[in-house]
């Protein structure tokens, strides 16, 4: 755990040691760690110089474990002095490679990607780097690393204020799992659109890069283009805020009571919700995991309760009534003003 504070487990070990008892000599600590007398040696003097321990006279001498309040404190504090500094390199780095490009012809502002376990790589650092926000649409097929670990965005920015943004095709909810993962990932704070058809696979990060299919309709996600800042990058940024603007919100709302004779169930609540983003009532029964001939009943049932003549109109009948409360899109994360984007995708 201490390897943070650059303490090798050796000297993690030792220090435990002595926290936990009175003065000991370099033989006592060797006898109770298992480790041999000249690297507790060179482990005691990292110790003693990071002020953690102290050395007492005698003979042999021993050593003692100072107040760790203290002697923490002193290390975390060097650590940050060693994050701002590095911080201020990446920034004059990504400076001088930002001005690099600039000099080069019109060719550097494109990468092509290759491979899967490249394209992955790429997709992910995409996702790790952004501070502010991440925008794309969500279209099969997925990218997925040499281990077999699929990209994800919600899982990427967990913990972290950064905004998350995609619209997803209506037919990927088609696919099995399709709607848990979408839940999962609103509930993580990603907001989702649908529309009826995604013309292309996108990520956006921080508008300083983004990532495209090399292909306009690839079998295999292998061979991507990565875009810098540029008339290309505008106007992919642009297509998104449009699709955006005309995709529907995704709006799995929650079971609602108004009364012994007004209750749907946590089933029946997702099947309106579903009906309601226009699925077909084969995609219900993959996504909830029921025979299609029980969707069908539960549908005819649901339009014959609310008095419906569409399964459209059964949503916002449903809605009206209290039985389905659709939640809000999630607020959106304020982002900071011109001048304050952090450090440039690659």
């Amino acid at each position: 755990m201490l390897e943070v504070l650059g303490l090798d487990q050796p000297a993690e070990a030792l220090y435990f040691v002595l926290v936990d008892n009175p003065p000991l000599s370099v033989a006592e600590l060797c006898r109770r760690t298992g480790i041999e007398p000249d690297v507790a040696d060179a482990a005691l003097v990292r110790l003693e110089n990071g002020g953690l321990i102290s050395r007492l006279p005698g003979s042999p001498p021993s050593y003692t474990a100072l107040p760790p309040e203290h002697a923490m404190e002193v290390l975390l504090l060097a650590r940050e002095r060693d994050i701002h500094r590095v911080r201020a390199l990446t920034e004059q780095l990504t400076e001088r490679h930002r001005e690099a490009r600039r000099s080069r012809d019109s060719t550097a502002l494109i990468e092509v990607v290759t491979g899967r376990d490249g394209v992955a790589r790429c997709g992910q650092q995409l996702f790790n780097r952004a501070e502010r926000e991440i925008r794309g649409i969500d279209a099969p097929p997925y990218a997925q690393a040499s281990d077999g670990e699929r990209v994800n965005s919600a899982t990427a920015i967990a913990g972290r204020n950064v905004r998350s943004r995609f619209i997803h095709a209506r037919d990927t909810l088609s696919m099995p799992g399709a709607v848990a993962r979408v839940e999962v990932d609103i509930a993580a704070g990603e907001e989702v659109r649908f529309l009826p058809e995604a013309p292309m696979k996108l990520i956006i990060a921080d508008d300083q890069a983004a990532l495209i299919p090399l292909l306009a309709t690839p079998q295999v996600l292998d061979a991507c283009i990565l875009v810098h800042p540029s008339a290309l990058l505008d106007a992919l940024s642009t297509l998104f805020e449009s699709l955006w603007d005309q995709a529907q919100p995704y709006m799995p709302g929650e079971t609602a009571s108004m009364g012994p004779d007004q209750f749907i169930s946590d089933e029946e609540r997702r099947i309106i919700s579903l009906l309601a983003m226009g699925l077909p009532d084969e995609a219900i029964a993959r996504q909830l995991g029921i025979g299609y001939r029980t969707v069908q009943r539960r549908v005819q049932a649901l339009l014959g309760r609310l008095g419906a003549a569409s399964r459209f109109q059964a949503g916002v009948l449903a809605a009206s009534r209290g039985w389905w409360r659709p939640e809000p899109p999630q607020p959106a994360v304020p982002l900071p003003v011109s001048g304050e984007s952090g450090n440039a995708v690659p």
